[in-house]
């Protein structure tokens, strides 16, 4: 049942992004934009929502800290949630930032082999001498519904997973190295595709862009010490 609905939420997902971009006739540059900002705010949330979740559940899972690091034993609950909040918040701005500077040397890779208008923010020199925040919301507002299904297909990872690993290598889940992935390869994949179908190449290619990202099966993360994924830390 699970598996069908996680196959669900991701069919809903291709079908509106592919529908989304036909009608709005997105090029192949605008389509390695919307992968390079699903990727960012995949990571950008990855982190957030770690971080609420081990503020928010840090007094009740002391003893899950006391197992990991045994001196915790001796900090009463009172200093340890004082602890944990500036802690937690320390490790994801320095995650959120180390995020945004990855994105921009993919960035700075996109503005060469998939420049687009306007180039002032996304061409070769463009890009790289524009603040990262500009170029962010000029795309967040005119594809956001590719941010939108991506968090909508990936939901499921933003709870059930432990908030520490999701601060620090959120890349080393699939999801997250599929995205990475397709940023460097889409350019590369965009001549290939120009070469086979000439003008009738773009919006086909889109679409089966759009299929790998959101139908290839995700990886399931290994259970931890026999329990779920969920099984030492408490849900928000």
């Amino acid at each position: 049942m699970k598996s069908f609905f996680n196959t669900a939420i991701n069919l809903v997902a291709f079908g509106v992004t592919s529908y989304l971009a036909v009608v709005q006739e997105w090029s192949l540059q605008e389509f390695c934009w919307c992968v390079w900002l699903a990727g960012l705010f995949y990571s950008w949330t990855c982190v957030v929502t770690a971080v609420l979740q081990i503020m928010l559940t840090s007094r009740s899972n002391k003893e899950y800290y006391d197992k990991k690091v045994p001196f915790m034993k001796s900090v009463s609950p009172e200093v340890f949630v004082l602890a944990i909040i500036p802690l937690s918040l320390l490790v994801g701005f320095i995650a959120l930032y180390a995020y945004s500077w990855l994105f921009s040397f993919y960035g700075l890779f996109l503005s060469v082999f998939a420049a687009m208008q306007p180039l002032t923010l996304f061409g070769p020199n463009g890009f790289i001498n524009s603040d990262f925040f500009t170029p962010v919301t000029y795309l967040a507002v005119s594809f956001w519904p590719m941010i939108v299904a991506t968090l909508f297909a990936t939901a499921g990872d933003f709870l059930r997973n432990d908030p520490w690993e999701r601060i620090v290598l959120p890349f080393t889940y699939k999801e997250i190295l599929r995205i990475h992935i397709m940023v460097v390869v889409m350019p590369f994949l965009m001549l290939l595709t120009w070469a086979l179908f000439k003008d009738a190449y773009q919006q086909l290619t889109i679409v089966l862009l759009i299929g790998i990202f959101f139908l290839i099966p995700r990886r399931q993360l290994k259970e931890k010490n026999g329990g779920s994924d969920a099984s030492n830390q408490s849900q928000v």
